[in-house]
């Protein structure tokens, strides 16, 4: 018996030395598993500039494979920085739609290059990023973050007063980028500009809302879209914008052209001048959601686009709802198109060119008329709707 007690008696010791030994929790176990930028002289007080100590912490990432992490603060950059295989992180889960934020915050004056620019695999988390324009009225600047390489993710984040919030160069393959649970808040003239997707690529949960920009009314867009293969869209939001939602073929200043083919899953626009404008050729389905606007909640304009929309609430006030000026194919169904501001002698559906188009299942609401189609045109089928003229107000 005395010595089963000497033996169990030796063990307990030897455990107690061996957490004696151990740091305390919080001490200096995170420090080995990221590196932190105030190891490298980050103040993170809001008034010192930290591009220097932000730069060398990235350099540190590179060389020993470990994410770089911005503890709480507020934190001055001046200069663009880059990331390459690697992760920049703040708060682990955040609040990232919240006006009073708790994450850490970037106070950026750079106005020569992006922020911060992604290549291959690398991810932006956790942050909340400012733009400082010193007292000087918004006018174009490179974009927060410009996203140049594949794999890249930008989540939680949260930007605000940017000229541009987060866009593709325009010249790279940027296949397979996810941005999902950002709120991009008083943008002044994109949101969030996608092209040169060569695989999957997904936008989830991201909300552009501009109620203080003078710029984003005239010239904003919210999401724009070019050349994707296979881009997934879902749950997002636009407010106050001059397109909510925009596909092009050519975008000014991108090397990259061609259309995009994806989805649209419960995407609103709300108090836009257009609700989601489609320019060129592309091939999209829209599922559910809701686009209110002053002129035109949907236009399908020049071009070969291929657009299926089901289950979409489609709404203007001084123009059309829906606007159908060219494409291949445009179908909706089990969709409320709606056009019944008083004083506007619009229909609710405009049809001019297009090879085919179908609207079916569909109630149909107008002030005026609901239908103008052009008489000219063989291939269009109105069947099976809910018709009513001459509405009041709603």
């Amino acid at each position: 018996m005395m010595k089963r007690l000497s033996i169990a008696t030796t063990v307990i010791a030897a455990v107690a030395i061996t957490f004696a030994l151990r740091p305390l929790s919080g001490s200096c176990e995170q420090p080995t598993s990221v590196i932190d930028v105030k190891s490298f002289g980050a103040a993170g007080d809001g008034e010192k500039d930290d591009t220097e100590a932000f730069a060398k912490a990235i350099a540190a990432s590179a060389q020993k494979g470990l994410q770089v992490y911005v503890p709480p603060g507020k934190y001055r950059i001046s200069k663009g920085l880059a990331l390459d295989k690697q992760t920049l992180k703040g708060a682990d889960i955040c609040s990232w739609g919240a006006d009073d934020v708790s994450m850490p915050t970037i106070i950026s004056s750079v106005n020569d290059a992006p922020t911060f620019r992604l290549t291959k695999g690398a991810c932006i988390h956790g942050l909340n990023i400012v733009y400082d324009w010193k007292g000087a009225e918004p006018s174009p600047t490179p974009p927060i973050i410009e996203i140049s390489g594949i794999g890249c993710r930008i989540s939680e984040v949260r930007i605000q007063n940017a000229w541009d919030a987060i866009i593709a160069d325009g010249k790279s393959n940027v296949g397979r980028t996810c941005v999902e649970r950002c709120f991009i808040v008083d943008c002044h003239h994109i949101g969030v500009r996608i092209t040169g997707t060569w695989d999957v690529s997904w936008i989830s949960k991201v909300e552009v809302w501009s109620p203080a920009s003078k710029s984003f009314p005239t010239i904003g867009i919210g999401f724009q879209f070019g050349k994707n293969d296979v881009l997934l869209v879902s749950d997002c939001f636009v407010y106050r914008a001059n397109v909510g939602y925009q596909l092009v073929d050519e975008i000014p200043g991108c090397s990259v052209k061609g259309g995009t083919w994806g989805t649209f899953s419960n995407c609103v626009s709300d108090f836009c001048s257009t609700g989601f404008e489609i320019k060129g050729t592309h091939t999209v389905s829209i599922a559910g959601g809701s686009h209110w606007s002053h002129f035109g909640g949907l236009i399908v304009r020049s071009g070969n686009s291929q657009v299926r929309i089901s289950a979409a609430e489609i709404a203007a006030n001084a123009a059309p709802a829906l606007t159908v000026e060219g494409g291949d194919l445009v179908t909706l169904s089990s969709c409320q198109i709606r056009r019944v501001q008083a004083g506007r002698d619009f229909p609710a559906v405009r049809i001019t060119n297009g090879k085919s188009c179908v609207i079916t299942g569909c109630v149909v609401v107008s002030s005026t008329k609901a239908f103008d189609i052009e008489p000219s045109l063989k291939d269009v089928i109105v069947s099976n709707n809910v018709i009513r003229e001459n509405a009041e107000t709603e």
